[in-house]
């Protein structure tokens, strides 16, 4: 068996309206799919979710050139948390672009906020932002590292399974 690709990364948004619009202006995304779970539905489900007496409406929007996030508002959410990088659990998703300097321009002159100026680290470029609710995005433009990942990517770490990282695929 062998997995095709990351579906999609799921987001829990404070507005759907809000977030459509701004993943739509900002970067492109397109709504593609959208539903509402009632109470009782999320009452079924409360194994996953943890709540009562809510509703969730959730849609899926379409990264331009395939990507997908999936993005959910709960009607009666719980008391939010920070994103703590030192616990396990989502800290970020990140869209490929090219020319991060650009991306860093017109964003800011949108308002977007960002933690920093636009880094370099081997050969990359990148930066961090947060959209209206805080959730952190990063830019990345992998440069001449993109078809190394892209295209030798698979070969690359079958490789590495056996050499530099062995030790991870090790059974004990």
């Amino acid at each position: 068996m062998k997995i095709r690709s990351i579906s999609h990364v799921g987001l829990t948004v404070s507005n759907f309206e809000k977030a459509v619009k701004w993943y739509s202006t900002m970067f492109g995304f397109k709504l593609i799919s959208e539903q509402t779970l009632s109470t009782k539905e999320v009452e079924e489900l409360y194994p996953l979710y943890k709540l009562h007496n809510t509703s969730i409406r959730f849609g899926f929007l379409r990264v331009p050139k395939g990507g997908v996030l999936e993005i959910f508002e709960f009607n009666n959410p719980s008391p939010s948390s920070h994103v703590e990088w030192n616990k396990p659990g989502y800290t970020h998703f990140t869209l490929d672009v090219k020319n991060i300097p650009k991306w860093y321009k017109n964003l800011k002159s949108k308002g977007v906020f960002f933690f920093m100026e636009p880094q370099k680290t081997e050969g990359t470029d990148w930066i961090f932002l947060k959209d209206p609710d805080g959730n952190l995005i990063e830019l990345i433009d992998l440069k001449i590292n993109y078809p190394i990942i892209r295209i030798l990517g698979g070969l690359l770490g079958n490789i590495m399974a056996k050499g530099k990282f062995k030790k991870y695929y090790m059974e004990e």
